[in-house]
């Protein structure tokens, strides 16, 4: 009953997946729960289909295909599987709702216990176009909100990321949901009576249904909406969904004109409402919802979008308690998917364009009614294709159920701009689009506005428009004429792999997720952008770090020149994405490649390759730095160890030897410096316990090494040269040295966001981590606890320091929302003259050894501005207050010279410093 329970579930999830699988494939994949099978017929389809392949590519681009969309899917699946191999229904329930038990379990801590890091960005906080580069972005953004009075400020909500803001017009960005635990974003709503107040609807809608599974590559699903009362500064879930089942997923979220309290969410699970900002929610209408807008000047009559639907528009004329999609004419029965514009300049008109593309140059079209919806609706246009690659129109390319919008001019109904791919602009109430408004190559005149566009809208206190995409944010401030694309420091990218190069701590290569591949270069966070599509893997020359090989999509390319030309080393292998990249650590031109049933070597940095392995490989490529003639390699559920490379004629299956986990895929290997027998291998899925596993004779036995670590997918392995182990999962990155009975978090200031990979600069004393959604970041290895710290500069998000003897610190601590910062010494702490904090930050400290943990007491901040910070030191015989005066009251914030003295198990909390 257990098992039928849980089939019957996962196609709920499958058919929202699939609805625009071709049929064939879609009748091959019907009724199979684990990847392993439904991939296998996706690879079967695509085989068969060259057709297919060959129209979803565009030369040698190759933007986006169908296969791609599937092999993104793939990756992000199969770490997060359940013990027989299927797709997890509920997954975000289920990384929440361990977030929510370990968090707790640790005091809500999210800042560590150990000897602490101090992350900071790595970047890109700039990314310029080099060489042959194309389609340069920092990360995709689903959504952005404006602040109600202050036409400067934004939020923008991101699919892996989290909520980002910027109090500039995007001259630069920081993020704000530090304390949100789900961070993927399908809508956002400020709330326009009360500045303090936001909203964010859950769910990355526009991945769950690219028509092709997921054409982004995973699917967060929604968890509902979650509410900041205080800027930002915290989140909380506001009342449940009912009615939902399995995995479900937003796509856009609005707040009635004249009523704050009341909020709609359009959901792949049906439209919800709520009278009491959030208190709880009701279902109005059921189905699968993209798009909903209020007529306007009269918000009681509302419009809905309803996806993949013989009849795709929605009306409802009592303030959305009911809707009808009968009553309508001329509403096409050929759409996947309808966006809905709406003017206050014409507020019975209302428009909405229909996709997907119909034909070389044409698409299903632009609709508009001027009279509410009633009776009929009729076509203004439908050629160009506006939904494909083309400038011009001229294609026969698509991504309507990825990305589809429609806005028109507040001050003029005849100004439409439709999204897709690209952006297009019609004067004359789409009745004709002539060429389009921006372009997406970055490689030819015109407004550059990365490609993919999800949200188009303008900001109501200043007239511009604005748009997210896969790449970011833009703007137009002269209606279309020009844009500018604003993301700088917006950290978005979705990295999938990272090299680094030891004898520069500043050189970096990435590939990311549909932003292609990425070098830092310099001391600055700003890259080198020097290809499009999907980077995956790179691998920087050991005595030369201008020479990299680096993968994308299914082709390996090589530069010998930091990026500014490049060639294709291996071309297009059929079916096989994403392919795996080492190098020799002694022998400087050797490197290996792993795809998925094929493991290579070449011995001229590859400029040509010998195959050497036909077998289970694609998930573990990992050489020894003392000893080149080892290699592991390994799949899913395979691990083989190799002792006599370059000969692969004989390998060792160590997947089966004593101690070896059963039922979790392999996600990585990574072997001590220093002995290439010892070696740790991290885990994804969801069998509690089986995380982290070790060997001490090259795999003949293992041993478990999990500890307490959360039950989630680990990603990522690394070990330094002083055998401390570092392991990156779902949350961030947990640390345990030789001396360690257990995990200890280790990802102060890290983004709780998924932690793709790990590498560690011995000579420099760094460890990377690269994340799957906020970018990449950098901090000092874990090392012993020094005996004097001083502080300095400014302090934005959360950070924790340790000394064995005194902390003296002049740092400001900011304003910004979620900032924390601890200290703990043996002797003492001292706040010395010029350090500042501001209202909403917390400064803690405490008094004890290092590597014992923090014992402040934890209170909550005060909201009154007080003229003294009130310290809260526990005694053995109950709390004792006590009050230190400030010499040095500033506008804003307050200054002092302040010394905190404790013993044993007396501690301080210092907090309310306004």
């Amino acid at each position: 009953m257990k098992k039928l329970f849980f089939l019957s579930i996962f196609f709920i999830c499958l058919n929202n997946l699939v609805a625009q699988v071709p049929d064939a494939l879609k009748y091959r994949i019907e009724g199979k729960a684990k990847l392993v099978d439904i991939m296998r017929e996706v690879d079967s389809y695509y085989r068969e289909d060259s057709l297919t392949v060959a129209n979803n590519s565009i030369g040698e681009h190759e933007f986006e295909s169908d296969l791609l969309r599937w092999k993104r899917w793939e990756y992000y699946q199969q770490s997060r599987l359940d013990e027989e191999g299927r797709i997890i229904p509920n997954l975000k329930d289920r990384v929440y709702l361990e977030w929510k038990r370990y968090t707790t379990e640790h005091n809500n801590q999210v800042v560590p216990l150990a000897v602490s890091p101090n992350w900071v960005s790595f970047g890109p906080n700039d990314i310029v176009r080099y060489g042959p580069g194309y389609n340069s972005g920092y990360g995709r953004v689903n959504c952005v909100a404006f602040h109600p009075t202050d036409p400067n400020v934004m939020i923008a909500g991101l699919p892996q990321g989290g909520i980002w803001k910027t109090n500039n017009n995007g001259t630069n960005w920081f993020p704000l949901s530090v304390n949100l635990p789900s961070n993927g974003i399908g809508g956002l709503v400020w709330d326009r009576t009360n500045a303090n107040v936001m909203y964010a609807l859950t769910g990355d809608g526009e991945a769950n249904n690219p028509g092709f599974v997921s054409a982004y590559g995973f699917n967060l699903s929604s968890l509902g909406v979650f509410k900041s009362t205080d800027g930002g500064l915290t989140w909380n879930a506001t009342g449940s969904f009912p009615g939902t089942s399995g995995n479900f997923y937003g796509y856009k979220l609005i707040q009635h004109p004249t009523n704050a309290a009341i909020l709609f969410a359009a959901t792949t699970s049906g439209i919800y409402k709520t009278i009491n900002a959030g208190g709880n929610w009701i279902k109005v209408q059921a189905g699968s919802f993209t798009d909903i807008e209020f007529k306007p000047g009269d918000p009681a009559i509302m419009y809905g979008a309803e996806l993949n639907s013989a009849n795709p528009f929605w009306r409802s004329i009592n303030s959305g308690d009911s809707w009808t999609n009968t009553g309508f004419t001329g509403v096409p029965i050929n759409t996947i998917r309808i966006a809905i514009g709406v003017s206050a300049n014409q507020p019975n008109y209302i428009y909405f364009l229909a996709g997907p593309s119909t034909g070389v140059g044409s698409h299903v079209g632009v609709y508009r009614s001027t009279s509410s919806g009633t009776p009929a609706f009729s076509l203004r246009s439908n050629t160009p294709n506006i939904l494909g690659y083309e400038n011009d129109g001229n294609d026969f390319n698509d991504q309507a159920i990825y990305d589809l919008n429609i806005e028109v001019d507040p001050a003029n109904a005849n100004t439409i701009f439709t999204a897709g791919i690209i952006i297009w602009k019609s004067t004359d109430g789409g009745g004709s689009f002539t060429t389009s408004s921006t372009q997406w190559r970055d490689d030819s005149p015109g407004n550059y506005v990365h490609a993919d566009v999800h949200f188009l809208s303008y900001n109501p206190l200043n007239g511009f428009i604005y748009s997210a995409s896969d790449g970011g944010v833009g703007y137009s401030g002269n209606n279309g004429t020009t844009w500018n694309f604003v993301s700088n420091g917006l950290q978005a990218l979705a990295t999938y792999h990272a090299d680094i190069y030891e004898g520069d701590v500043n050189r970096f290569a990435s590939g990311a997720q549909d932003n292609g591949a990425n070098i830092k270069y310099n001391s600055s966070l700003s890259y080198r952008h020097i290809y499009g599509g999907d980077g995956f893997d790179c691998v920087i020359k050991d005595n030369d770090p201008n020479t990299i090989v680096f993968v994308r999509n299914n082709y390996v390319f090589k530069t010998i020149n930091g990026g500014s030309t490049n060639y294709s080393v291996i071309g297009n292998v059929s079916n096989s994405f994403f392919p795996l990249l080492t190098r020799d650590y002694n022998i400087n031109s050797r490197i290996f490649i792993s795809f998925k049933t094929v493991m290579g070597y070449s011995d001229n940095f590859g400029d040509s390759w010998t195959d050497a392995f036909f077998g289970n490989c694609g998930s573990v490529l990992t050489t020894c730095p003392s000893n080149s003639s080892r290699l592991y390699l390994g799949s899913a559920n395979t691990l083989n160890r190799f002792d006599n490379v370059p000969d692969f004629s004989f390998s060792q299956v160590i997947s089966i030897s004593s101690g070896y986990p059963a039922n979790v895929n392999l996600t990585g290997l990574e072997v001590r410096p220093s002995n290439s027998l010892y070696a740790y291998a991290s885990f994804g899925g969801f069998v509690n316990g089986s995380k982290v596993y070790v060997t001490q004779d090259g795999g003949l036995t293992w041993t478990n090494f999990s500890g307490s670590l959360p039950n989630v997918a680990c990603h990522s392995i690394a070990v330094d040269a002083n055998n401390t182990v570092y392991v990156g999962n779902d949350f961030g990155v947990f640390v345990r040295t030789t001396s360690m009975a257990d995990w200890e978090p280790f990802y102060t200031n890290l983004p709780a966001t998924p932690v793709s990979d790990l590498k560690i600069n011995n000579t420099a004393g760094k460890i990377y981590a690269a994340t799957f959604g906020s970018g990449n970041y950098v901090t000092d290895i874990y090392n012993t606890c020094p005996a004097y710290l001083t502080l300095s500069g400014e302090h934005v998000g959360q950070y924790s320091y340790e000394a064995s003897s005194q902390i003296t610190t002049t740092a400001t601590v900011s304003a910004n929302p979620g900032t924390n910062v601890i200290m703990k010494a043996g002797n003492y702490v001292k706040l010395s003259p010029g350090f500042t904090g501001n209202k909403n930050s917390q400064v803690n400290a405490s008094i004890g050894p290092c590597s014992s943990g923090f014992s402040f007491v934890r209170v909550q901040s005060m909201e009154e501005v007080l003229p003294v910070i009130k310290m809260y030191v526990p005694a053995k015989n109950g709390i004792r207050y006590a009050d230190a005066k400030i010499p040095k009251i500033l506008p804003g914030n307050k200054s002092c010279d302040l010394e905190i003295i404790t013993a044993g198990k007396y501690s301080a909390r210092i907090t309310d410093i306004n």
